[in-house]
């Protein structure tokens, strides 16, 4: 049997001395020889009767490597587990050790040395009622609940059309004509064309709104909306393919209003309540106030808890700073990526030794607390968000069942999942054992809070992406 050593050089480096005997890799490889001389059908020799050296030759390099590799993988990962060993990376092959030379006509002895960077034993601090962190309580103001109340009526209200009034929030339905001097240009660029009041240049919004449906006027139609350069002025307003470059010399057109429609807000009852709340859900304008403020306070609560469990994972690795096997890491991650060089890993290394201690944190946590993730968990999870594609409204579980059982089947997915799974069952578990006090804050400002963090996330990401990680 082979032999395997370990050699501890310290508390998080080790090395591994693994030796594969002669006579058992001379029996593989002779087994294997044989299997391929039932199969050869060389010039000069009979099926079968190939000779041993002549297949050596042939095949033995590949097959002896292959027994090699095979039996060293087996051996170092069944120690490894056996030992019950906590490797950060994957064992890398020792540095000072010579190549070991592979000869199947002379099968020898095989010596193997591989480092091994372990993570390090070490309990938890920090998780106790004596650990005090703040959790912001976002303050949602009456004209919040009233400006999303209007935009719900607005988005299920029903589209009216203005015999003369033009109003603000108007759409409009023009008609463009090419102008000669005063008249119409003979054969000139005649287009219709919409443009939502909203989006008008200040200058143009007053002149259309001084007017009204079937009224005539001449305007720049190069200043008629916001931020749109001359392309889009060409191609939208005017109608002309991307192919025609005719010179366009007058910027001012003739413009007839032909059409002002606008949305008429939804009114407030059975109808509204049960197609924008849910069946059942809200059957009067108080209640209707009532479950707008609920839904805002979840989705700051949501945000709040991600800032809350930001400042938990910040200050556990304050008060848990884990050594690591450093020389080894930086080893391991220019072996396994390609796209590596030692200068992006040196600048990268912090952010990325950051995120090892918060795994082994986070995964000891996790233990401690006996969470676990179930295909249940899962199952849930995908549930949540199939209905999340439908705005929550999808009554069809067979429909929802078939797309949960497909993203079942990604396993990319599913790790995902996984982690998010585990990281929500994990901060409710720290929250109910630290002590929260909640700190009332205006929307405006947590709003402000939270695009600053936005930014730090995103740049701890460029920082992660030197090393070439994939989130």
């Amino acid at each position: 049997m082979p032999n395997v050593v370990r050699e501890e050089i310290d508390n998080l480096n080790s090395v591994l001395t693994i030796t594969l005997e002669k006579a058992e890799v001379e029996n593989k490889l002779k087994s294997e020889l044989a299997k391929y001389r039932e199969k050869a059908q060389m010039k000069g020799f009979r099926k079968g009767k190939t000779p041993d050296g002549m297949l050596r030759k042939l095949y033995g390099k590949g097959l002896l490597a292959d027994i090699v590799n095979d039996s060293l993988q087996r051996q170092l990962y069944d120690h490894i587990i056996e030992n019950k060993l906590e490797v950060l990376g994957q064992p890398l092959p020792s540095e000072n050790h010579p190549e070991v030379d592979l000869d199947p006509i002379q099968v020898t002895d095989y010596i193997f040395k591989f480092d091994l960077g372990l993570a390090p034993e070490f309990e938890i601090k920090g998780l106790d009622a004596s650990s005090v962190y703040e959790k912001y309580a976002v303050e949602i103001s009456d004209e919040r609940v009233e400006e999303e109340l209007l935009k719900a009526r607005k988005r299920f209200g029903k589209r009216i059309v203005s015999e003369a009034e033009i109003q603000a929030e108007d759409m409009l339905k023009l008609q463009l004509v090419e102008l000669d001097g005063d008249s119409a240009k003979e054969g000139g660029i005649e287009h219709n064309f919409s443009l939502l009041l909203d989006n008008a240049e200040d200058g143009a919004k007053a002149i259309l709104l001084s007017h009204k449906v079937g009224d005539t006027l001449k305007m720049d139609v190069f200043a008629l909306e916001k931020d749109r350069d001359e392309d889009f002025v060409r191609r939208y307003f005017l109608g002309l393919e991307k192919e025609d470059e005719r010179e366009i010399n007058e910027r001012v057109f003739q413009i007839t209003i032909e059409e002002a429609s606008r949305i008429e807000s939804a009114e407030m009852g059975e109808e509204f309540y049960n197609t924008y709340f849910g069946e059942g859900r809200v059957s009067n304008e108080e209640e209707a106030y009532a479950a707008i403020r609920k839904d805002y306070g979840q989705f700051f609560d949501q945000q709040a808890n991600a800032l809350l469990f930001r400042d938990l994972q910040e200050k556990l690795l304050e008060e848990n700073q884990l050594p690591l096997p450093g020389a080894f890491l930086k080893r391991w991650v220019l072996a396994s990526n390609e796209n590596a060089t030692p200068e992006s890993v040196e600048k990268g290394f912090e952010s990325f030794t950051k995120s090892l201690q918060w795994s082994l944190i986070r995964n000891k946590a996790a233990r401690q607390f006996g969470i676990q993730v179930t295909e249940d968990d899962l199952k849930a999870y995908f549930a949540n968000r199939v209905l999340s594609y439908f705005g929550g409204q999808l009554n069809d579980m067979t429909l929802i069942n078939g797309m949960v059982e497909r993203l079942l089947q990604d396993e990319k997915q599913v790790d995902q999942a996984g982690d998010e799974v585990l990281l929500d069952k994990l901060q409710a578990a720290i929250n109910a054992v630290v002590t929260i006090n909640l700190k009332p804050i205006p929307e405006e400002e947590f709003v402000e809070i939270i695009r600053q963090a936005q930014v730090e996330a995103q740049t701890q990401q460029a920082e992660a992406d030197i090393l070439g990680e994939e989130e």
